[in-house]
């Protein structure tokens, strides 16, 4: 047997050598890898907690490496319902320990989870760092390029088959193969256990089959699945085994908590395994990232009231240091407080008594701007010149003015061409806006360009049928790029799919389709009509406030009687699409319908395309990759058999008549356009789109390109 390497104590921040990079905000860690210039690429997405950014990271030896950066940046109801269970900021977003314990969280289960999980990794962790235009902890890891969850190819045949089953006469040549996702909840359990079983049971809520959005918290590459995910968002509330095992813990409710002493005895116990798996240097790794994430898991909780944990007295000396010491250091980052202050308040014992703690209390920018003049000598001498000095007043206010233009310009709520010098009305109304709208909304109302564009789409997609085309050929090719780009489509199906958009018996359809979507132009305007009819519907139970729910299916259905009234001599069926564009919710379905007569294939990827979309709208369980998406796109299956089931009826009664000779559609010379101004402009929105479609695709190539340049790197390196 081999000789049991010792197992050394983490040492304390003081052993750890500092990056030089301050300027990035580095916060030093174990072993981590040091950049020293970080910049932006494009936001991948948001969740509850954090948005995703890609990043170029370059460290001092020139090599450079694409990055994963996820900012705790959490929204108002993320930020609610943590001080709701704990009685304080949320962690990730504020406490230095909080986010250092998500660093060695994810080196612990990596380490764990290549040793005795074979085919699943974990991504690793890179750096931490505190970025202060976002006043938030970051947590940079490695790029994962993987795919979620491939749903199953249509079943044409769903309920024929649950039937025959049912009636004891299964049919073995119908048997569907077995579908990605059952393999992928048959790792997350084997993940989950092994979680619970080494004492990292919070974060076994990440990977819980019971959680119905963990399925995007994993990524399927070439080889293996990736875990890119396992910090928690919101406390584990929704599953019966979290809310047991808190109670079991005296902890209650759980948000990635761990059992210390289960985790060192797992890591003795399964010694000489993870030693064989890791070497001797990696196994000694895994025990100083132990000992390091429970030091650190133990500071981040001892520094909150948390009146469901049952560990720490309220009153005790050591939860009143620990919650001193978490203030001072939230204080001094956004720059409450001075250097002096913070000593001060170091050297003494009272927290509870001060006037600054209270004034915390009082929620957004009024409560940090009195904290400020309590706390902070600069900022009671910057106001005090502010009031005096009319100048220096002007600059404060000019810079405060660029500051919130550039968040604004960031965020996509103003045109970036746009820029606020002083306190004018409008920069005043874009505040307003900013605090009470959605971001499309102010968009639409800030940006005169935005609307100038979006109401000449809306008259371009009424009134011109080429635009219309285009529009709904160009709409079908961006969902047919996204289920590529997720690894939903193979090349081939997204080439034979377009193919058969460009059909000129689709042309009518294509057309219709446009007009039912360019509906969504005035969803920014119509979504607070909605809310506030529902809301003033439930106060008065009028129904006549109901009427903005009714605004989509009567316009679908009046788009669609104005076409059967146009093509009346054409032969062209719009039965299906009037029956089903008159729903709400699913009216954008009806033409995507109608095609399914015409061409099955394309028709049968828009009815799982828009499920799919019905899937990640739902607040809470839907999303990308989730449960409920994946279940969604299966439902599916069912009006794609009933239609299948119509169409054959169809088929059939209309074989009791004569065949008439089928007439092939004559095939249309493209007409020249006349110079016309009408025709220029619909020209020159017909090139936006197409620039559009062409910035996006250049944006995706890029990111290609540099991750084939850093796999190279890393081959020949």
């Amino acid at each position: 047997m081999q000789d049991r390497p010792c197992v050394a104590v983490a040492q304390t921040t003081s052993a750890i050598q500092f990056s030089p990079p301050d300027k990035i905000g580095l916060v030093p860690a174990r072993n981590n890898w040091v950049p020293q210039k970080i910049e932006s690429l494009l936001k991948l997405g948001a969740g509850r907690a954090a948005e995703a950014m890609l990043v170029k990271a370059r460290d001092q030896t020139g090599n450079t490496r694409l990055c994963v950066e996820k900012i705790f940046r959490p929204g108002w109801l993320t930020r609610a319902v943590y001080r709701c269970a704990f009685q304080a900021p949320f962690a990730y977003q504020n406490s230095e320990d909080a986010i250092l314990a998500c660093f060695y969280r994810r080196r612990v289960a990596a380490r764990l989870v290549e040793a005795l999980v074979p085919g699943v990794s974990v991504a690793e962790p890179l750096y931490v760092r505190w970025d202060r235009s976002s006043r938030a902890f970051v947590l940079g890891s490695e790029l994962i390029r993987g795919r979620g969850i491939r749903p199953a190819p249509a079943d044409p045949q769903i309920l024929r088959r649950s039937l025959q089953n049912g009636f004891g006469n299964p049919n073995e040549n119908n048997r569907q193969p077995p579908e990605e996702i059952d393999g992928l909840l048959r790792i997350m359990r084997r993940l989950e256990a092994l979680m619970h079983e080494c004492g990292l049971v919070g974060s076994g809520w990440q990977v819980s089959q019971s959680a119905v959005v963990a399925t995007a918290n994993l990524l399927r590459t070439k080889s293996e699945y990736v875990v890119v995910d396992l910090e928690s968002g919101i406390p584990a509330l929704l599953v019966p085994y979290y809310l047991a095992a808190g109670w079991r813990m005296r902890s209650m409710p759980l948000f990635d908590d761990l059992e210390p002493r289960t985790l060192r005895n797992f890591v003795e116990a399964h010694w000489p395994k993870l030693q064989t798996e890791l070497g001797r240097t990696g196994y000694q790794q895994l025990a100083d990232d132990v000992e390091a994430l429970i030091e650190h898991t133990e500071r981040w909780k001892q520094a909150e009231i948390a009146l469901g944990r049952r560990s720490t007295s309220l009153f005790s000396r050591t939860f009143r240091k620990a919650q001193r010491q978490r203030c001072i250091d939230i204080w001094q980052r956004q720059e409450i407080i001075d250097e002096k202050t913070a000593d001060q308040f170091r050297s003494s014992s009272r927290l509870w008594s001060r006037p600054i703690f209270w004034l915390g209390l009082i929620p957004g920018s009024p409560g940090r701007f009195l904290q400020r003049m309590c706390g902070n000598r600069l900022a009671r001498r910057t106001a005090r010149q502010a009031i005096l000095h009319r100048s220096f007043r002007r600059k404060l206010f000019s810079e405060y003015c660029d500051r919130k233009t550039s968040q604004w310009r960031k965020a996509g709520r103003i045109s970036p061409e746009r820029n606020f010098a002083r306190l004018s009305p409008r920069f005043l109304a874009n505040a307003t806006l900013a605090k009470i709208t959605p971001t499309g909304l102010q968009r639409w109302l800030s940006d005169p360009q935005q609307r100038r564009t979006q109401l000449a789409r809306f008259v371009l997609l009424i009134a011109s049928g080429r635009y219309q085309r285009e529009y709904g050929r160009q709409m079908i090719r961006r969902s047919l790029r996204e289920w590529t780009t997720d690894g939903r489509l193979h090349p081939q199906e997204q080439a034979s799919l377009e193919k058969q958009s460009d059909s000129h018996e689709l042309d009518e359809y294509a057309r219709c389709f446009g007009m039912h979507l360019s509906l969504k132009l005035i969803m920014p305007v119509l979504i607070p009509l909605k809310v506030g009819g529902l809301a003033a519907f439930a106060v008065t139970k009028d129904p006549w406030y109901l009427l903005p729910m009714a605004v989509s299916p009567i316009a679908r259905t009046a788009i669609t009687l104005w076409r059967m009234a146009r093509n009346r001599w054409r032969g062209v069926r719009y039965g299906e699409a009037l029956a089903i564009g008159i729903l709400p919710l699913v009216g954008s379905l009806a033409f995507p319908v109608q095609m399914y007569a015409a061409h099955k294939q394309l028709a049968t990827f828009l009815i799982r395309d828009n499920a799919a979309r019905l899937g990640r709208w739902i607040p809470i369980y839907g999303g990308r990759n989730s449960r409920l998406e994946i279940a969604a796109i299966k439902a599916a299956d069912i009006p794609i058999e009933l239609l299948d089931i119509g169409l054959s009826v169809i088929a059939w009664f209309r074989g009791l008549f004569p065949h008439w000779k089928s007439v092939q559609p004559e095939e249309v010379a493209p007409t020249t356009l006349s110079a016309s101004r009408w025709q220029r402009w619909v020209d020159h929105h017909i090139k936006k789109l197409i620039e559009s479609e062409a910035a996006q695709q250049l944006i995706n190539d890029h990111i290609d390109n540099l991750y084939k340049q850093q796999t190279h790197y890393r081959k020949a390196s």
